[in-house]
């Protein structure tokens, strides 16, 4: 039809028979087309439709909150039994040609207009959760992470977790505001088990971290129940952490897959974002500025467990809960910071940066090595070649284990 308008437009008359061999069709059809001036009528489109004669008890129970079309064809089915109306399918399209929208009132559906917030304003956060990745051999790493999304510049934090758990929340978010370097007025997120707990069809929170909250110089803010809207800033966050799933199969270890979440936030932080435009990177150096200064870290860190410093080893050993634990080899003759947890978590940390995690409740050896950890220690001795390393790793680590001092 495009192509005749186009010999219209240019006065000449077209070859209905060259034409209807391009477009298998025969040339009196093209004829037809030609001479309609390109309207051509459908009978079927004019034929009634049996639905016609409930059109509207269709429209006014579409209207209704939670209505969908199947419910409405049983409907008409048993209320309507006489009338021998068609399927659902012939419904569906019915509907769709009459424009009758399940669910949207008279006045339209309700919106969910977007909404700016001043610089320091606030922090959406909540959890990537349940991640399962296999590195390259194969082993299998469930996990979650913790995504934070400044309000004003969309800066975005993310944080790996083993767990979930209240201290994992405490310990992800003080590392955000470390980074940050500072908090905003408020932190909004939904009702996670870290910090809500239900009990006989109430809620309770969890009163220790309304007390970091608090101590930290923010308000924290629970949104209400099955409105992801209210913090969408943070939910678009999870199309940035969509980008690990093409890393499956292709990572060593657990500081590897930690290194490319870091560099995946550093990406998305570079990237011109949708709405404003610009980088968070660059935004945030303006909402930067408008940060509330952090209370008192040492009281924050006690909020989440036992505190110490140690300078790291040659071993790559720090102790704690009276025994020795692994981290990774950029981190010797540094000073890192140990918050061993009241569940029994150890959480290593250099700067903001979380290099570590341990369960010393799951392991009773005197030392116990990751297996990372000690690959990257075996790497700097010049008798391992690089394919041998993996294989003296694990046979070092079973002798260990034998005698007794390495974990699992």
């Amino acid at each position: 039809m495009g192509e005749l308008d186009m010999y219209r437009q240019a006065g000449t008359t077209p070859n209905f028979t060259e034409i209807g061999r391009r477009y298998g069709l025969n040339r009196h059809t093209v004829a037809k087309y030609w001479k309609s001036g390109g309207r051509i009528e459908d009978a079927r489109s004019e034929r009634p439709s049996a639905f016609d004669a409930v059109r509207d008890v269709i429209e006014k129970k579409a209207a209704l909150p939670g209505a969908t079309k199947k419910a409405i064809h049983e409907y008409l089915l048993d209320r309507h039994a006489d009338k021998k109306l068609p399927s659902y399918n012939a419904l569906t399209a019915y509907m769709l040609r009459r424009d009758i929208v399940c669910g949207v009132p008279d006045e339209g559906a309700e919106p969910h207009p977007r909404y700016e917030t001043p610089p320091g304003k606030q922090l959406q956060f909540d959890w990537k959760e349940n991640i399962r990745m296999h590195d390259v051999d194969g082993v299998l790493y469930e996990f979650n992470v913790l995504s934070a999304t400044l309000g004003y510049s969309r800066l975005h934090r993310f944080r790996y977790s083993a767990t979930k758990t209240t201290d994992d929340l405490l310990g992800c978010l003080l590392s955000v505001m470390i980074a940050n370097g500072g908090t905003t007025e408020k932190c909004m997120t939904d009702n996670m088990s870290a910090l809500v707990t239900v009990s006989g069809g109430r809620r309770k929170k969890v009163e220790r971290a309304w007390r970091f909250a608090a101590e930290a110089g923010f308000d924290l803010e629970i949104c209400a129940v099955r409105t992801p809207e209210t913090k969408g800033k943070d939910e678009s966050a999870n199309r940035f952490l969509n980008r690990l799933k093409v890393y499956d199969g292709d990572f060593r270890g657990e500081d590897e897959l930690v290194a490319i979440i870091e560099r995946i936030e550093h990406r998305c932080n570079a990237e011109p974002n949708d709405t404003t435009g610009l980088p968070p990177a660059v935004l945030f150096m303006k909402e930067k500025e408008h940060l509330r200064p952090l209370g008192n870290v040492r009281s924050l860190e006690s909020l989440i467990g036992d505190v110490s410093t140690q300078v790291v080893p040659s071993t790559m050993l720090v102790r704690a809960a009276g025994r020795e634990w692994s981290v990774p080899r950029r981190c010797i003759g540094r000073k890192v910071k140990k918050v061993l947890t009241a569940s029994g978590q150890l959480r290593v940390m250099m700067g903001s940066d979380v290099v570590a995690v341990h369960d010393t409740t799951a392991a009773s050896q005197p030392f116990n090595y990751k297996a990372e950890h000690y690959e990257q220690a075996l790497s700097a001795k010049p008798r391992y070649g690089d394919d041998d390393i993996a294989a003296a790793a694990v046979a070092n680590l079973e002798l260990l284990n034998g005698l007794g001092t390495v974990g699992a």
